[in-house]
């Protein structure tokens, strides 16, 4: 080989590749900047733990733990949190991220609309209970947009249990209705 076809840095007689250097010293400046710079081959990490301040999480990549860094990926941001804002569940209505609230989801969000009427009637909806949106429009939480249905029924079809079960619903919802003579029948 004439000098002409070997790689410039002193010492090394591989054959060229680009730049007038061979493949490994050409490689060496692509990703490192600089030909002389050698790291250890493996997985060779210099943090142990991610390096966003609080956090104990074993390092993944770039410094950060896996969740820091997904959050990079998405929002250019690691502090970013899921409670910020509003949601649109794929049927449109619009989800708030409160995981310790009584009616959360496993996932800690609440339907907006369910706590809107859940503040209106004062108590918690019970899972057999469904909010409906009078004019369609999922996304339109006013109170006077939303009517509280059921969908519970008595499992029997013998008259004693529809009473019973009529006045369940009446104590639920309308106990002025009840006076002393209906609570004795049951």
């Amino acid at each position: 080989m004439n000098d002409k076809n070997i790689c410039r840095v002193p010492e090394c007689l591989k054959k060229l590749k680009a730049r007038g250097l061979c493949a490994m010293h050409h490689k060496r400046l692509k990703v490192h900047g600089d030909i002389a710079k050698v790291l250890p081959r493996g997985s060779f990490s210099k943090y142990k733990h991610c390096t966003i301040s609080g956090c104990k999480k074993p390092h993944t990549a770039k410094g950060m733990c896996q969740m820091h860094y997904r959050r990079v990926a998405l929002y250019d941001a690691p502090e970013v949190v899921k409670s910020i804002g509003y949601y649109n569940t794929g049927e449109k209505y619009i989800e708030l991220f409160l995981p310790n609230h009584p009616m959360a989801t496993k996932r800690g969000t609440v339907l907006e609309h369910r706590l809107v009427m859940a503040d209106h009637i004062g108590r918690w909806l019970k899972p057999e209970e469904n909010v409906h949106h009078k004019n369609g429009n999922k996304q339109d939480n006013r109170i006077e947009n939303l009517e509280l249905w059921s969908k519970a029924q008595p499992a029997g079809q013998r008259i004693e249990d529809k009473v019973k079960y009529a006045l369940e619903i009446l104590e639920l919802y309308a106990p002025q209705y009840l006076g002393s003579s209906a609570r004795r029948i049951a």
